[in-house]
């Protein structure tokens, strides 16, 4: 019972970690229109700048968020792979951040005190940027490297032919190796290998994410008819926790016996 209660508790992370990432953003641009507005307005008559009335409750709230985001991402992420790591050290600078603000600004709150009150708003503006980059790594995670990103990468760059416009001929393939790379092999490198390997900032210049560039003669990962020269076959069978293996030991589990031999036997057809 008390594991799961554990792993409950970890994955609440999901649902408090979007706290901190609204609250510290938010408390940063009204603080910042706090300092700019008279500046902006000509004020002559408005005095230095001092923390806004919401900066105590904001941040007090954003503190508090940020301290249980990071207890449970620690229990969330134990064990994880090591991509986590940087997304688990930030998110443990931004909630030392947001805390050093907030003690900051119980002096910066003071009258004559405006050096504080301008460290203040340097250091919420630190933890705003840290936290909101802490988050872009979050998404990745979960919704692979890019994500944010990725809809204005495929402005620039030439989506995938259309699977209906697919003509097995023009890759110089039978149509039911075409349907079996469709049906079978293409399913395995969207689990497996787009994330490192697609459009947006493909791993070693290596693209799986349409059949044209897993068949490109110059990345030299398929020779067709021959599994065992082919480097793609080569790097998901070397042995478990081979720091080539693919994908990485790092990244998850390695793909099952009866995926590397769908691969093989589909390499081995292209050949006939």
């Amino acid at each position: 019972m008390l594991e799961h209660l554990v792993e409950f508790f970890g994955r609440t992370h999901l649902v408090v970690l979007h706290f901190p990432i609204a609250l510290i953003i938010v408390a940063a641009m009204l603080e910042l229109y706090a300092m700019l507005a008279p500046k902006l307005r000509r004020d002559a008559m408005t005095g230095a700048y001092r923390p806004s009335v919401f900066a105590v409750p904001l941040c007090s709230i954003a503190l508090v968020a940020a301290l249980v985001a990071v207890c449970t991402g620690l229990v969330f992420g134990y064990g994880g792979p090591a991509k986590v790591d940087s997304h688990r050290i930030l998110g443990i600078v931004s909630a030392g951040l947001v805390l050093i603000s907030c003690l900051v600004l119980l002096t910066a709150r003071k009258p004559g005190s405006d050096i504080w009150a301008r460290l203040y708003l340097g250091l919420l503006i630190l933890a705003a940027v840290t936290v909101g980059i802490t988050g872009h790594l979050g998404g990745e995670l979960t919704h692979g490297r890019g994500f944010i990103t990725r809809p204005l990468v495929r402005i620039f760059v030439a989506a995938p032919e259309p699977i209906s416009a697919l003509d097995p001929a023009s890759f110089g393939i039978s149509q039911r190796s075409l349907d079996t790379y469709l049906d079978t092999i293409q399913p395995i490198f969207d689990e497996f290998c787009i994330e490192c390997h697609d459009a947006d900032d493909p791993e070693d210049d290596v693209r799986l994410d349409a059949l044209e560039f897993v068949l490109d003669p110059d990345l030299d990962m398929v020779q067709r008819g021959d599994a065992d020269a082919s480097e793609l076959v080569y790097r998901i069978e070397l042995p478990h926790g081979d720091p080539d293996l693919m994908p990485p030991p790092d990244d998850g589990e390695p793909l099952e016996a009866a995926q590397i031999r769908a691969i093989r036997e589909w390499i081995e057809a292209l050949g006939a």
